[in-house]
């Protein structure tokens, strides 16, 4: 499964904002580190708001910031919120004549492995990786 483009720049975004905490961020901010359009990432954080998983505030003090503690946010929230909810594996077998669309041992081994894959993503928040960053440092990838 390839993730695209725009889960990764949520990932690091929703980090630089648990990262920066309480402190509100711009998306020009978020895009500069990232080394990304602004309008490209202001398109992904309008996903994440209305995913409820960024607040965004307007005017001169305005910005983005988190809508949940970080420990509340898990990566498979974050993924379902930019993916298009699809199954990484989707069968040919109608358009084939397949007589086992019942029994696919296919299917039924990537069925498997996606449960496993947003099983793990379950069980992993953005309050761990801050964990695992050293209490909330600021990522390397974000050190200019």
């Amino acid at each position: 499964m390839k993730l695209s483009k725009s889960t990764e720049l949520a990932l690091h975004g929703l980090f630089q904002l648990a990262t920066t905490r309480p402190r509100q961020l711009l998306v020009a901010e978020m895009a500069t580190a990232q080394h990304v359009s602004t309008s490209y990432l202001a398109k992904v954080f309008q996903r994440l708001a209305r995913k409820g998983l960024v607040k965004s505030t307007r005017g001169k003090k305005g910005g983005f910031t988190l809508a949940r503690e970080p420990a509340q946010i898990t990566l498979a929230d974050i993924v379902r919120a930019v993916e298009a909810e699809e199954p990484l594996f989707e069968c040919l077998g109608p358009q084939r004549d397949c007589k086992a669309l019942e029994d696919c041992l296919v299917h039924d081994c990537f069925k498997a492995a996606e449960a496993q894959l947003f099983h793990t993503l379950e069980g992993t928040s953005l309050g761990d990786l801050l964990l695992r960053n050293g209490n909330g440092d600021r990522a390397a990838w974000l050190k200019t």
